[in-house]
């Protein structure tokens, strides 16, 4: 396998376990936790990496059915989402990343972030697949990209990621890896 791989649900290398690792739902984030929504992404990122809270916003308002959320099932607190932009370009671009287009079929992840109290504990693992295996169930997307750390890059291996190496994004001060996932559509 390599970076044109595509990969399935049922393939061995993504974890096939979709029961959370504690009492907590999946399901799509309301624009009335905005607030909630930009405290995990500012706590998780350095300030000049974290999202702004109207670009938090505008991914709600204009990519609600891409943006999910862990949450407390006692409560209903939410404790960590992943959010993302379609686009109908294959290449990673900050332009690609700024705007949604509702029929792109490549999904640009914006944010996988959990409550600093709920880390380490496969929160972030459980939501990640959990919101492929939505994406992949509503059919639309084909591929997944992502930017992390290089020290992120087995996490999100571990999910069925393929590493294309240095994505050429400038986002705050350190660079970025771009990773990459095919999505069966069929």
């Amino acid at each position: 396998e390599g970076p044109g791989q595509t990969l399935g649900l049922d393939s061995t290398r993504m974890l096939p376990a979709l029961v959370a690792p504690l009492p907590l739902l999946f399901r799509p984030v309301s624009l009335s936790l905005l607030d909630a929504a930009h405290a995990i992404e500012a706590a998780s990122y350095p300030a000049d990496e974290a999202a702004s809270r109207d670009n938090l916003e505008k991914r709600l308002r204009d990519a609600a059915p891409y943006f999910y959320g862990a949450f407390d099932d006692s409560s209903g607190a939410l404790r960590g989402f992943v959010c993302g932009t379609c686009t109908s370009s294959e290449a990673l671009t900050e332009e690609a990343m700024s705007t949604h287009e509702p029929d792109g079929a490549v999904l640009c992840i914006h944010s996988v972030v959990v409550d600093e109290a709920y880390r380490r504990r496969g929160v972030g693992a459980w939501m990640l697949r959990s919101y492929l295996a939505e994406v992949a169930a509503a059919g639309r997307v084909r591929t997944v990209l992502l930017l992390c750390k290089p020290h992120l890059e087995a996490y999100y291996a571990a999910a069925g990621f393929a590493s294309l190496g240095d994505s050429g994004v400038s986002h705050g001060a350190t660079p970025w890896t771009l990773m990459r996932l095919g999505l069966r559509t069929s």
